[in-house]
């Protein structure tokens, strides 16, 4: 062999050391990566108490649960990339978390799945893998005002069925979120469709936003009061039964559903526009907060949304400042014999919304005979039907669809 060859030679396999290198560093920056990410996840998952780790597994698990057992199966593959690149010990290490990932996140899975089977919910793994979170905002080309309050226009987005019926259609009042100070009408697509599908005259409304001196505790639920009554007012342009009329929401806006449902049934509630007053036959609320004291004292904490600092605003001063104003929007304190069904559906690891609270005030339901559901999705937190093909949302759909067909007629 000549020196030429040989330099050949040398460079070749120089060059091939060096790709296998580069190779071998990218597999286990990939592996290192994915085990550190899903360990957090994990730890999260069954620590939810833990800060910001704990929000951080329940609120992936909620959304991306199916994501986290398929990224533990790719990093079982990555391992045995390794393994025949002679990576011996990382590859074992990432076998080893490759088993726990898996173990770890299927038993969450399989829980929630129990849960779908008591309400014949049939998960679809299609959906809960590609579907995304979905955030809407007004559409214009349905938004209507409906009145104006101190000096803020308020609109309402009207979304009509295509099912072919013509009369007789059941209206739905849909009230966002946003912890009283933030978010929009048709902020949440999915159930907007949820309630279409079902033929439902939707009605995507906004409210007054809470802001520094400016509390809207007395004003929010009075504006969606108006609403109702402005959609009683039109109730032939849409060939609807106000008999029928359900009012939904979620979070902030499934407080205000319960304080708008109540209200108006125990008369507490009133419009401030001229019509009558109708009363919802049934509420939907969606991971909502009843009991504001509780949730003051609570000291709650969901990525820095703190719900202290909500209330503060919606209310304007704490439990012992405003006792009046905390009594008055208490929905517990409205329960009488004509409040209408009610479903409540929420997350067991809730970090904005105490779980507990949520279990108290079912047994308040309970205790005064009011007909309700009570949907409790484990390892579930706030948000969890962000995406609408999370197992929460798929859950929550079909339990509401039950609901509703038990108490719509």
């Amino acid at each position: 062999m000549n020196k030429t060859t040989k330099k050949m030679d040398n460079e070749k396999n120089g060059k091939n050391k060096a790709t296998r290198n580069w190779k071998t560093r990218l597999l286990s920056g990939i592996s290192i990566f994915l085990m550190v990410f899903l360990l957090i996840v994990l730890v999260g998952v069954y620590f939810p108490d833990v800060s910001f780790v704990g929000e951080i597994g329940t609120i992936v698990m909620s959304l991306f649960s199916l994501h986290l057992v398929i990224l533990s199966i790719v990093l079982g593959i990555l391992a045995i990339c390794m393994f025949r690149m002679g990576l011996k010990r990382i590859g074992m290490v990432s076998v080893i978390f490759t088993t726990v990932f898996i173990i770890g996140f299927s038993i969450p899975i399989v829980q929630m799945v129990q849960v779908a089977n008591q309400y014949n919910a049939k998960i679809s793994w299609t959906e809960n893998l590609f579907s995304m979170p979905d955030m809407g905002g007004p559409d214009l080309t349905k938004s209507v005002k409906y009145a104006t309050a101190d000096d803020t226009d308020l609109y309402m987005d009207i979304s009509i069925p295509k099912n072919g019926k013509t009369n007789n259609l059941t209206p739905i009042v849909l009230i966002h979120g946003g912890g009283f100070v933030a978010g929009t009408r048709n902020q949440s697509p999915s159930w907007t469709q949820f309630y279409l599908d079902r033929g439902y005259v939707v009605f995507d409304v906004d409210y007054r936003l809470a802001k520094e001196d400016y509390p809207t505790w007395d004003r929010a639920a009075p504006d969606v009061a108006t609403a109702i009554t402005w959609i009683g007012n039109h109730a032939d342009k849409y060939n609807m039964d106000m008999d029928k009329l359900l009012v939904a929401g979620g979070s902030a806006g499934g407080s205000l559903a319960l304080q708008v449902g109540y209200g108006l049934n125990d008369g507490t509630l009133k419009p401030y526009i001229s019509g009558e007053v109708y009363k919802p036959k049934a509420v939907v609320a969606v991971y909502p907060a009843q009991n504001m004291t509780n949730i003051w004292y609570e000291g709650t904490n969901f990525f820095g949304m703190n719900g202290e600092e909500f209330l503060g605003s919606y209310i304007g001063g704490s439990p012992t400042e405003k006792p009046e104003a905390y009594a008055a929007i208490d929905v517990g304190k409205h329960i009488t014999d004509t409040t209408p069904p009610t479903l409540i559906m929420v997350g067991k690891n809730d970090h904005l919304l105490p779980y507990s609270g949520q279990v108290a005030f079912e047994k308040l339901l309970n205790k005064n005979n009011v007909p309700n559901e009570f949907v409790a999705i484990p390892f579930n937190d706030h948000f969890f039907d962000l995406s609408g093909g999370s197992i929460g949302s798929q859950i929550s759909y079909q339990a509401a669809t039950d609901f509703l067909d038990k108490y719509e007629q």
